[in-house]
């Protein structure tokens, strides 16, 4: 109930811009599609972006090309999420009937951070924590994401990011 909230929220704040912005004009019958897009992209920018600034790092912005892309490489695994390769994006698979939210995937990702030693820039054993330092890189400068529901009845989304992080020997921040 709390992620519908927010996603309410979100679009209410953004339905009032957008009818405050254009209130001389007749609002399309697109700006409704528009304004959910707008707020997703919010649920996964904002959220990273409040992470990156613990470590001072600049905004991550939001790229409608980048969300295209992840939109693209999500849909080719509607049939099989379980076959979702994650070289160069950042994934995250929510199972069961759960209504998975954009926040749900970057806590996901957040949570690597405990597995990252900054002093050897390495992994815990046997624990994952590229997607952390990914959503973290010093010199990402844009984000696009996409969700997509699966056969199987999971929720897929994906982020690509530019540039892209993870250059090995080298620090997220």
């Amino acid at each position: 109930m709390e992620h519908t909230s927010r996603r309410l929220f979100c679009c209410l704040v953004l339905s009032t811009v957008l009818l405050l912005s254009h209130s001389h004009a007749l609002v399309s019958a697109a700006a409704p599609r528009r304004l959910l897009q707008i707020c997703e992209a919010q649920q996964f920018v904002v959220p990273q972006t409040h992470l990156r600034a613990i470590h001072g790092l600049r905004p991550l912005k939001w790229s409608s090309d980048l969300a295209e892309q992840a939109a693209r490489w999500a849909d080719q695994y509607k049939g099989d999420c379980a076959a979702a390769a994650a070289t160069g994006v950042n994934v995250f698979r929510g199972y069961g009937g759960s209504v998975w939210q954009p926040s749900d995937a970057v806590t996901a990702w957040a949570e690597e951070a405990q597995h990252y030693d900054y002093g050897s820039n390495a992994c815990a054993a046997g624990k994952k924590c590229g997607r952390y330092k990914q959503m973290m890189w010093r010199d990402s400068k844009q984000v696009g994401c996409a969700s997509v529901s699966c056969a199987s009845g999971e929720t897929l989304m994906a982020c690509h990011y530019e540039p892209q992080g993870n250059v090995m020997g080298q620090k997220p921040f």
